[in-house]
């Protein structure tokens, strides 16, 4: 976290768009040491000024729209995919033997292309339930564009359809 305003300004002029993604403790990256959530919020102020004056740095994380709701006045991104999480929305990791995954950071089958159409799959109950979020989120009037990552809760060892991302800083009294 610490590099990535540093990485954006090396970047500026080299190309058109820089993001990041938060890590996802899952697989490979378990072996990875996440940040600690309670920075995570001052890091994406940080960060929010410093793309003021640097063009390439576009806001991925669906917690930008958090920061951006709490700072009144500034408009809500589309966040991670145009509507908060895309797992099984806008995006799905196909493997090579047919699983069709709701995300691809993390085990989230919902169906087997050589069994059924992507359509099918795409309409199936497991399906919409990864579109539909975290409960905790429901109620959460940024959720069309937020909803956090699903992905980094897994590894952190939260219940995806319960909880929220540990990263959320909304006030919930």
């Amino acid at each position: 976290m610490d590099q990535i305003i540093e990485l954006s300004d090396r970047l500026n002029g080299l190309t058109e768009l820089f993001t990041f993604n938060r890590i996802a403790t899952v697989g490979q990256g378990a072996a990875l040491v996440p940040v600690p959530p309670s920075k995570f919020p001052d890091f994406l102020a940080r960060y929010m000024v410093a793309a003021r004056t640097n063009p390439c740095m576009g806001y991925k994380d669906n917690l930008f729209n958090l920061k951006r709701w709490q700072q009144q006045g500034l408009s809500l991104t589309g966040g991670c995919t145009g509507h908060g999480c895309g797992a099984a929305f806008n995006f799905v990791a196909l493997l090579p033997d047919g699983e069709v995954h709701a995300c691809r950071k993390m085990p989230s089958l919902i169906g087997n292309i050589y069994r059924n159409k992507l359509t099918e799959i795409y309409h199936s109950p497991s399906a919409r339930r990864y579109r539909a979020g975290s409960e905790a989120c429901s109620k959460c009037s940024i959720r069309p564009v937020c909803g956090g990552c699903p992905a980094v809760s897994y590894g952190l060892g939260q219940d995806i359809n319960i909880d929220r991302d540990p990263y959320c800083f909304i006030d919930q009294n």
